[in-house]
């Protein structure tokens, strides 16, 4: 069992899982990033800065946005999270991205340098959210904006995470951050985040809550991915003897959703926060 602190847990967990993570087929987080940045309305030659920018997702997705006359700066807590993507960037000749390992709480760059910054899937796991939110405002240039997004908790009519109800009852279970969902509402939930943001010197601050549709080809699929991200936090506080059981339970529900094609579609929803 883990029992570090819960950054110390956040980064090590990411270090384990850097080569897997959104690698192994799984349609989850592309999909997220290409709607973070749409929401972000970035524009051609602007400087964007990716807090925890993982294996490349958003990162790449911006950098499409703004065009070889723009930037976009990933930045990381976990170095094998930034070497891997490092390399990726390297292995296709990738320009207009920068990737670095950096503490996403504090970003060393000065202030007005970017045009936005965004966090996919990232900033809700960053400690001492209302003080990170003034130093992103500081780095951001007048009309600059903030987008960041996470997975919505879902409560009613019963838990569940990644759409599923197993995920729910086993992270409630055996998890012991408690910024694992459905304990805790990514960024404190909407109402409390709208309230820091603007008194971080946001405004215009717009909250949308949307499904993204999870896409895995097998049950199987599904669950080997669960270990593949943040989850893994959950699988490697679980005593080893439940993870057989557990791995049925979520495999059974996710055969759930299989459509005509043999693809499982599972909606799952995301809530955005874009602030300017």
């Amino acid at each position: 069992m883990n029992t570090s602190s819960p950054e110390t847990a956040v980064r090590q967990t990411f270090d384990t899982v850097a080569g897997s993570y959104d690698q192994n087929g799984v349609e989850y987080f592309r999909p997220i990033a290409a709607r973070l940045v749409e929401l972000a309305e970035l524009g051609a030659g602007e400087y964007v800065l990716d807090i925890g920018c993982g294996r490349g997702a958003a990162l790449c997705a911006a950098a499409d946005a703004v065009g070889p006359d723009g930037q976009v700066v990933g930045i990381d807590v976990s170095a094998a999270m930034i070497e891997k993507t490092s390399a990726d960037l390297r292995r296709r000749r990738a320009s207009g991205m920068v990737v670095a390992v950096m503490d996403g709480a504090h970003p060393g760059f000065g202030p007005g340098y970017f045009d936005a910054v965004i966090g996919s899937n990232s900033v809700h796991m960053v400690p001492g959210l209302e003080s990170a939110y003034v130093r992103y405002r500081t780095l951001l240039a007048p009309g600059g904006r903030l987008a960041v997004c996470a997975p919505a908790s879902v409560l009613e009519p019963e838990p569940r995470v990644f759409g599923l109800r197993s995920i729910a009852a086993a992270s409630a279970r055996f998890s012991v951050s408690a910024r694992v969902y459905p304990q805790e509402e990514a960024f404190g939930g909407a109402e409390k985040a709208v309230a820091d943001l603007r008194r971080a010197g946001f405004d215009n601050v717009v909250v949308r809550v949307e499904d993204v549709v999870l896409r895995a080809v097998s049950p199987d699929q599904f669950v080997r991915w669960t270990w593949t991200h943040g989850m893994r936090m959950m699988w490697d506080t679980m005593p080893a003897e439940h993870h057989e059981a557990v791995a049925r339970e979520i495999a059974a529900e996710v055969a759930e959703f299989a459509t005509e094609s043999g693809v499982f579609e599972i909606p799952s929803p995301v809530r955005y926060f874009i602030a300017r």
